[in-house]
């Protein structure tokens, strides 16, 4: 039967039995919705509330202990006056019949709010075919659930702690009388004391019925503990759904919530500990062999046949006619005289050292002395009775005689035994308390740490990947966990497959399939997936790279073409990620990057305030850490060395890149069969045309204007355009910009210069130096002076501020944490390279993004160090010539930058050669200002 549930379920009232549409079960849904919670939901939510848990798990533990605390601690009377139920009873007698109404009314409200509580017999389990054996059909059968009889047997023990059912229990019975000497037993009634034997008898029988249904009392008493776990459990679980999740930023914080297979398996397992525990206290008892003391009951029997023989005696001697006969017969004498020596032993010993005290002896019936009463009832008898309550007072009651006319009533003050029982039973209610905790945990703790807690993370884990799906490292297990465990559990190697398979999801379907991802694994149905669909329109930055010279490469370097490639994506990927970018598309000598655009976080102070800054520093870091890690991207095999070096003789691995901002479809494209979560935009295809156009251009980055535009002031002056083009009928007219790189620096000398050596090699680091300061060295630094900027419609501006003009500016690497590996040597064969993965790739870490990295960051100061402010000046002039149709102007301004740059300046060269070759070097009339290219 299916435990009661920690939270409200939607209203059984309210669900029809029919089997609506689905359009009207929406309807209904957000009707029930509106309508807010129903009463039998308000009535959960209270029943299940703190207080009331509280002051129910109060009473339990009341009830497990208060009849044994009551005997243990406090008496029967407190005034002799009172009766056998005076004292402190009454107020525990109030107390148990609270908890009984209260217990009863939580029956009867379980009933009707928690649904599974109470059902009524499956009927179905007879017919053919129902799923299940033989056990399931008989507890399908069976009304009521595992919690409804547990919680109805320990309300109903509460019975046998109130007064008025438990008198009315023991009223009728007759047990505790024995004959002795034949005859039948006789009623209460009659006699010459007929009042005072009616009540001796029901003290007798109070006390018999006491004594024989005390341990059947005190097992019962113990499923009041199944209430006590239930209310501990529901404390716990309340408490977990109540617990908030903790703080990404708070990383010791661990909170994975209970799966349902771990909740099932906690509550089938606790089930059956409690009952096989409550079976083995209730049964063994019964099993074990009867070792009463009937010492006291054989004293009892031997009075009463004494008493007896004494009498018969005088009855036969008929010593009552002779007045004072009797204390002169022998006969008589002696067998008074035993009679006298057992009541005296009884008064004294009782039941031995160690058993009941005997204080009340009373004889009914008797012809020989019928009024002698025995002194132990005229100093303590009737106050001894007042002040025990019937479960301490053991009752003996013989009868004799002739037809069994005559009556020996012996009351022992059985207190003690009952106290030392009531001890026992707090301390077997305690350990079996701990022992249902114990065995419980014991059962459990297994099971929780080999399967459920791993099938917990698994779920945590899976969610986590479907909240996002980008993300590397997860709360709900670390990648060093994972990777330290190697116990050959199957959890274990789940648990590893299902990190790896997100990693792999992570890296092929890349920022553009993380909805596709998120949206498939968080569906709770078993339909299939859903990968196919509408897509949705964003904003982004694109940014497209190419490798040069790349087909060349692929045939020298053949299958080794892979680690070339997988080599410069790690630099360019890792670089563009540290840039808040993300990368899309691997197409051979080609990648596709994106840096996806949100408006409200594009504010000042926001998230991407500069993101057109991070991914245009992305590629001109990449563009310094490819030549700084040379040697580790051409790690070759020998053969394949010497082929690449023959074919392009000085050979130096670089790249042609493009951005743009523009829109673009984010979806997955292709069937069931295979597909790419990518994007679809013309705008995709600028950022493609700028980076091919590189190459005309002579630089090795371009820029779109709509990009451009995002840039900060502080990097926008270091930009200079150098084209204004229409790229289509339908495109608008779009100035083309760039970011001089120069061409010459050697990122790589700078990286040995700033290496520090010891011994032989400080003199070739000194000599190289020395060197390097004088000129002698390509990639020297130059001083770069103040100069002026033009915009894009030819006004000449100041805003470029003047850079520091210091001669000893430190133009060394970044200040990053790299691990430059030493370039593989060639094994004997010289056909494989050493390094044939990325174990031994370096590590670059870029510092934190600042606007001052622009005047501060050695590698982008390098890069532009060979343009000077007259250069940027004479160019600017040119640019806002040849736009504004003064060619010859323009001609002049850019003839003298190629003078400046030894006439190595790209951009320069590109746009004489186009107003020579297309337009004969003369402005065409109705000039507009750019070149059309459709």
């Amino acid at each position: 039967p299916p435990p009661p549930p920690t939270m409200p379920s939607p209203d059984i009232e309210s669900q029809d039995s029919s089997s609506p549409a689905e359009g009207e079960d929406i309807t209904e849904t957000q009707r029930l919705a509106s309508q807010g919670p129903t009463l039998r939901d308000r009535t959960f939510h209270m029943v299940n509330s703190g207080p009331v848990t509280f002051v129910m798990t109060i009473l339990t533990i009341y009830c497990l202990y208060s009849e044994d605390f009551k005997i243990m601690f406090f008496s029967a009377t407190c005034v002799p006056e009172c009766s056998s139920f005076g004292g402190s009873d009454p107020l525990f007698a109030y107390l148990s019949l609270v908890a009984f109404v209260l217990f009863l009314v939580e029956l009867l409200t379980n009933c009707y709010c928690v649904p599974g509580y109470w059902r009524w017999p499956d009927m179905d389990s007879l017919r053919p075919g129902y799923h299940g054996g033989v056990l399931e059909r008989a507890a399908a059968l069976v009304p009521g659930s595992f919690y409804f009889w547990l919680d109805l047997l320990s309300t109903m023990s509460l019975i046998f702690e109130i007064p008025v059912f438990m008198n009315a229990l023991i009223e009728d019975d007759t047990e505790g009388t024995t004959s002795v000497g034949g005859g039948e037993g006789i009623s209460d009634s009659g006699g010459v004391d007929g009042a005072e034997q009616a009540r001796a008898g029901k003290a007798s029988r109070a006390g018999a019925r006491a004594g024989r249904v005390v341990k059947i009392i005190r097992m019962v008493r113990l499923i009041r503990l199944v209430k006590l776990w239930k209310y501990f459990e529901q404390s716990k679980k309340s408490e977990d759904q109540s617990r908030v999740a903790p703080d990404e930023e708070d990383d010791d914080m661990e909170y994975i919530p209970e799966s349902h297979v771990g909740n099932e398996m906690t509550e089938r397992t606790t089930k059956k500990v409690i009952v096989g525990v409550l079976l083995m206290l209730i049964l063994i008892p019964y099993l074990q062999a009867d070792a009463t003391d009937h010492t006291s009951e054989y004293l009892v029997s031997l009075l009463a046949l004494q008493r007896d023989e004494a009498d018969v005696y005088w009855e036969s001697k008929n010593l009552s006619a002779v007045p004072g006969a009797a204390a002169t017969n022998p006969g008589y004498l002696l067998r008074r005289e035993r009679w006298l020596l057992t009541e005296r032993y009884l008064a004294e010993s009782g039941g031995g050292d160690d058993g009941p005290k005997c204080f009340s002896i009373e004889y009914s019936n008797f012809v020989a002395e019928s009024e002698y009463s025995t002194s132990l009832n005229q100093t303590n008898g009737n106050q001894q009775d007042l002040n025990l309550r019937n479960t301490s007072i053991k009752v003996f009651n013989i009868l004799t005689g002739e037809n069994d006319t005559k009556r020996v009533t012996v009351k022992f003050d059985n207190d003690s035994f009952v106290t030392q029982s009531s001890t026992y039973s707090t301390l077997l209610t305690s350990c079996v308390i701990v022992l249902l905790g114990t065995i419980t945990m014991l059962f459990t703790a297994d099971v929780t740490n080999l399967v459920l807690r791993p099938i917990e993370i698994m779920i945590e884990l899976v969610r986590e990947i479907s909240d996002n799906p980008l993300q590397k490292e997860f709360k709900s297990v670390s990648k060093a966990d994972i990777k330290s465990k190697n116990d050959g559990m199957e959890t274990t190697l789940i648990l590893q497959t299902i990190t790896k398979i997100a990693g792999l999801m992570r890296v092929g379907f890349g920022e553009a399939g993380a909805e596709i991802i998120a949206k498939n694994l968080s569906k709770s149905d078993s339909s299939g997936m859903s990968l196919l669909g509408d897509g949705v329109k964003i904003q982004s930055i694109f940014g497209f790279c190419d490798i040069r010279n790349f087909t060349d490469t692929t045939e020298c370097l053949q299958e080794e073409v892979m680690l070339f490639v997988n080599r410069i994506a790690h630099i360019l990927h890792g670089i563009v990620v540290q840039c808040k970018g993300a990368a899309n598309k691997n197409i051979g000598d080609a990648f596709l990057l994106t840096w996806k655009l949100h408006e409200n976080q594009m504010v000042p102070g926001g998230a991407q305030e500069f993101v057109a800054d991070q991914a245009l520093l992305s590629l001109l870091k990449t563009t310094a850490e490819m030549a700084r890690h040379e040697d580790f991207i051409c790690n070759f095999s020998s053969t394949a060395l010497s082929v690449l070096y023959e074919r392009m003789p000085g050979y130096k691995c670089k790249m042609g890149c493009g951005l743009h901002m523009g829109w673009a479809v984010e979806g997955a494209i292709g069937s069931d069969k295979k597909i790419d979560a990518s994007y679809i935009s013309p705008h995709v295809n600028w950022a493609e045309f700028l980076e091919s156009s590189t190459k005309e251009y002579g630089v090795p980055l371009l820029m779109s204007e709509p990009f451009y535009k995002l840039l900060s002031p502080d990097v926008q002056k270091w930009c200079r355009q150098v084209d204004n083009i229409k790229k289509s009928a339908s495109d608008e007219v779009t100035g083309i910009y760039t970011y001089d790189v120069n061409p010459d620096y050697d990122f790589k000398l700078r990286a040995l210069l700033d290496t520090k050596t010891t011994g032989a090699d400080k003199h070739a680091r000194k000599t190289i130096k020395k060197d390097y300061h004088r000129g002698s060295v390509s990639g020297a630094p130059h001083v770069v002076h103040k100069k002026k900027r033009l915009t894009t419609s030819g006004a000449l501006s100041s805003g470029r501020e003047h850079r520091s003009s210091k001669a000893n500016v430190d133009l060394s690497p970044i200040a990053a944490k790299k691990v430059l590996p030493d370039r593989g040597e060639a094994d004997e064969a010289g056909s494989k390279a050493v390094a044939h993965s990325l174990e031994d790739a370096p590590e670059i870490i870029l510092p934190p993004f600042t606007t001052g990295l622009w005047m501060q960051d050695p590698d982008v100061l390098a890069m532009r160090s060979h343009m000077t402010d007259t250069i940027f000046e004479y160019w600017d002039k040119g640019m806002h010539s040849f736009i504004s149709g003064n060619w010859d102007d323009a001609k002049g301004n850019f003839l003298h930058v190629l003078k400046l740059t030894d006439n190595n300046d790209g951009p320069s060269k590109n746009i004489l050669r186009h107003m020579e070759e297309d337009y004969g070097g003369i402005a065409p009339p109705g000039w507009l200002g750019y070149r059309d290219m459709s």
